[in-house]
């Protein structure tokens, strides 16, 4: 996994770790402030990388969706035709709701209540006046990224409905400066509109089911790798269920989708879902009907063990996987599939083995 930022110096900075079940270790910091950090350059660092760990222990880079990342990932495809090289799929997420924060109603929402909430926390005295009225809750809920961030803000910002609205129709405030001045005013008029209120449930139903798919993949209590397929399917469908009117979330779709078929989605995705116990057992007839995600499994199949006779043993497994026969049909086995990890679940195939290396990363 590299993560390329830039610090407060001005220094770019690419650090490098390396994931197994066992964990994420850090493996050494690139300084790259003085020196390209184009296509050439990267595919250089993967490549050292990759060699010193030994290119038959890796199963998939991972970087974020710039431009060079996607070069440097094809060029190492060329080489190493076995490795994946994958964006993270918390930088895309954070994506989507970068695209989402951009479309009506969504941006308006977001707009009106940062200007609300900048206004509350540049006056020291106007916010110990909110938190006497929300009982000391601050209106900020921090998440690892800035879009989950709002979004969980503005979460806040509703449990606080009522609260924030008998503030800014309290004598306390309208009589203050605060209730004469025009932001004070605009403040105000913000809170009390329907038509805000309404956009913020809107926003919430899509914006609180995406933020749980980034908690998952950002996440360190599982390997989301085997989960993250259904989730972001979970997701929509929640989404859909949640309107009557499918104009509601027929241009979030539209983002999603894009993102899903041009940047997240990969085989990995797939083979990680047909090998995870705890979703497999129960949706068998969605999984085997599911052509895009039968047809991912077996393009991993392919891409990471190209030996046929190899290939064959495992789908000879896979039948005794799906059948619930030999070690499958254990009551050890059987319990535990939802207890432990798929990369530890007593699946000893060879497919499991070599997918699950890597799975505990953030996708």
């Amino acid at each position: 996994m590299m993560d390329k930022w830039t610090v407060r110096n001005g220094k770019i900075i690419i650090n490098i770790l390396v994931n197994s079940p066992k964990g994420s270790l850090f493996l050494e910091s690139i300084d790259a402030s003085h020196s390209s950090t184009d296509s050439t350059k990267m595919y250089s660092l993967f490549k050292s990388t990759i060699n010193s760990i030994g290119a038959e222990n890796v199963v998939q880079v991972i970087t974020d969706t710039g431009g060079e990342n996607v070069k440097a990932g094809d060029l190492m495809s060329v080489e190493y035709p076995h490795i994946y090289w994958t964006p993270c799929a918390t930088h895309c997420i954070s994506l989507i709701f970068g695209d989402i924060f951009r479309e009506k109603p969504f941006s308006s929402v977001f707009n009106q209540a940062i200007r609300v909430h900048y206004y509350i926390v540049q006056r020291p005295f106007l916010l110990n006046m909110i938190k006497r009225f929300t009982k000391q809750r601050s209106l900020v809920k921090s998440a690892k990224t800035r879009f989950a961030t709002a979004f969980l803000t503005l979460h806040r910002m509703y449990e606080q409905k009522n609260n924030l609205k008998k503030l800014f129709v309290s004598d306390k405030y309208t009589n203050s400066a605060y209730g004469r001045e025009a932001r004070g005013r605009e403040s105000a008029d913000i809170m009390l509109s329907t038509s805000f209120w309404n956009n913020v449930v809107h926003a919430l139903k899509i914006g609180g089911l995406l933020v749980k798919v980034l908690c998952l993949v950002d996440g360190e209590q599982r390997p989301p790798m085997g989960y993250f397929y259904e989730a972001m399917d979970r997701a929509k469908k929640a989404i859909r269920d949640s309107f009557i009117d499918p104009r509601k979330y027929k241009r979030v779709f539209e983002i999603i989708d894009k993102r899903w078929s041009s940047q997240i989605h990969h085989p990995l995705h797939a083979a990680g879902l047909v090998l995870n116990p705890e979703l497999f057992y129960g949706n068998e007839e969605w999984i085997i009907g599911d052509e895009e995600l039968w047809n991912g499994y077996i393009k991993c199949i392919e891409k990471l063990i190209p030996e046929e006779s190899m290939q064959d043993k495992i789908t000879e497994q896979f039948s005794t996987h799906r059948n619930v026969e030999q070690l499958f049909r254990k009551n050890m086995a059987i319990r535990q599939r939802k207890m432990k990890s798929p990369a530890i679940w007593p699946f000893h195939s060879r497919i499991t083995k070599v997918c699950h290396q890597g799975f505990k990363s953030n996708v």
